[in-house]
């Protein structure tokens, strides 16, 4: 009797296990030089407008172009998804994101730049919502948690790191570097796709009966919807003809779908995952807690910049090193979701985080980053508790076939909620400020005593050296100062808007049923 022989242990990976890791590396690779590009765009708007000679309502038409273009390609992208090979989709979104980067630079008109911009959001709108499908086919279910906890971590780590990233790349580098950053990791997301991905078979029997009147009112009317947000606070809302028109066209288009989707025998998108239980709250979570992340992620450095004078550089150096601690809890916390309720997870972080939030609201002139740093540690630390258990809760019920309709579900939510978050508390801010600025000012022009006598101080300290203007320089410095305490207190009330806000996803964890986990891994 002769004993089996025993494999001996190889040093390497066999390549039937290296291939898939290769993969999905590859595509999150892609998305995440696609969501940190987008927001370093947004951050170096300054610098571009002064590079390409831009006033601030063309500038403000640059990111516009990129995100609207971006929201409208996620539905085609998902749609050709289910037809082609998902290793063709990262390819082309791969390559075109990475040749018009390089391009954009050598716009030599702002048509052209807008257009190369609106080029490079469609890219990322095909590289997206690839990963949801690729995690799920190539990843086991036991470790499957593990990866999807590194794309939450790209979702809620970049706005950290792209401050940091957009001020370091302007000091040290060019403004050319904002877009040609995105070569590199665009290339290498190619090559891994190329070797490392399943060439699927196209299912092109499936085209004989597409749903293109879904595609097209989906798309054309998310991409309404986003410009409507985008320039909202800019043009004052519903006092601009054009804001009014785009929310209108949103607004048919988008029940022009859900009519077309509830009658179509083969629709290119099931309405009906958002409204089983457990998807629906988990995805009102993922929109709340992206809300409040952008939201403050706008607030502090706008608040250190405005009221302290910090350049970009300063604040970014907070918000990388707030946000490291993300780097560690994303995968601890995909492996106590094997241990605890990830319900109980989710209303954990939800309550932390507005715990964070409100130590925040209530700044005062002297504030600098210091002051901000246990407030925003404390919000990083919360991210992951929120964001990777929504991600076992959205997978959990879903067969299949729904994979690519969930990802979808997730990149709409997390592009339109960024969106929402921006137009919400730039509008919130002004409008706020507007109000504390009157409300200061009528308590100034009444005559109060204190206010006279510092007058009457600083205009006797500027007598000698301005011939006579001293009463209009000091009635200038008051209007600066009137305008600075505004501004605090409309980012104080912001940030306590913003801790009520994500109570909602403490509700939302509180109401979804318990989770079956697929297992304990480790």
């Amino acid at each position: 009797m002769t004993l089996p022989a025993i494999p001996r242990p190889s040093a390497f990976l066999p390549k039937s296990k290296l291939l898939p890791l290769i993969a999905v590396s590859a595509v999150m690779l892609g998305t995440f030089t696609s969501i940190l590009n987008s927001r370093l765009t947004d951050i170096g708007l300054a610098d571009l407008r002064g590079a390409f000679g831009l006033g601030f309502d063309e500038a403000s038409w640059l990111m516009t172009a990129y995100t609207t273009a971006e929201v409208a390609a996620i539905a085609a992208t998902i749609w050709l998804r289910t037809h082609l090979s998902p290793a063709i989709g990262v390819m082309v979104g791969a390559a075109l994101f990475s040749v018009f980067s390089f391009l954009a630079p050598f716009s030599p008109s702002l048509p052209v730049l807008l257009a190369l911009q609106a080029l490079r959001g469609l890219a990322a709108g095909m590289l997206i919502p690839m990963t949801f499908a690729v995690v799920m086919r190539n990843i086991s279910q036991q470790r499957r948690l593990y990866v999807l906890s590194i794309y939450a971590l790209i979702s809620g780590f970049t706005p950290n790191l792209a401050i940091f990233a957009e001020a370091w790349i302007i000091d040290h580098l060019s403004w050319k570097y904002l877009f040609w950053a995105n070569v590199i990791p665009s290339s290498l997301a190619i090559f891994g796709a190329y070797f490392a991905m399943q060439w699927d078979t196209a299912k092109l029997h499936r085209f004989r009966r597409p749903d293109l009147f879904g595609l097209l009112t989906l798309s054309l009317g998310l991409a309404s919807l986003v410009a409507a947000l985008d320039q909202g606070n800019r043009l004052d809302w519903l006092n601009s003809g054009l804001i009014i028109g785009l929310i209108g066209a949103a607004a048919v288009l988008l029940l022009a779908f859900v009519v077309n989707t509830i009658r179509h025998p083969v629709p290119m998108l099931d309405l009906r995952i958002v409204l089983q239980r457990n998807a629906g709250l988990a995805l009102s979570v993922l929109f709340t807690t992206r809300f409040a992340t952008m939201a403050t992620a706008f607030i502090i450095p706008q608040f250190l910049i405005r009221i302290q004078g910090y350049r970009s550089l300063e604040t970014g150096n907070y918000f990388l090193l707030t946000g490291l601690p993300q780097l560690v809890l994303a995968p601890l916390v995909a492996w106590l979701c094997y241990r605890f309720a990830p319900r109980n997870l989710i209303v954990f972080g939800a309550i932390l985080f507005s715990v964070g939030v409100s130590l925040a609201a209530v700044p005062t002139h002297v504030w600098n980053g210091d002051q901000f740093m246990s407030s925003m540690l404390i919000q990083s630390i919360a991210s992951p508790f929120l964001a990777v258990p929504v991600m076992l809760i959205i997978t959990e019920d879903i067969t299949f076939p729904q994979i690519p309709w969930i990802a979808m579900w997730v990149h709409i939510v997390r592009t339109v909620g960024t969106t929402i978050a921006t137009a919400a508390i730039t509008t919130f801010v002004r409008v706020d400020e507007q109000v504390h600025s009157n409300l200061l000012g009528t308590q100034v022009q009444q005559g109060d005593h204190v206010v006279q006598t510092w007058l009457d101080t600083l205009t006797s300290s500027m007598g000698s050296t301005l011939d006579g203007k001293g009463p209009t320089a000091a009635m200038g410095q008051l209007a600066k100062l009137v305008q600075r305490e505004a501004y605090v207190l409309a980012y104080a009330d912001a940030l306590s808007a913003l801790a009520l806000i994500t109570l909602l996803a403490a509700i939302a964890g509180m109401l979804m049923r318990p989770t079956k986990v697929p297992g304990k891994f480790f």
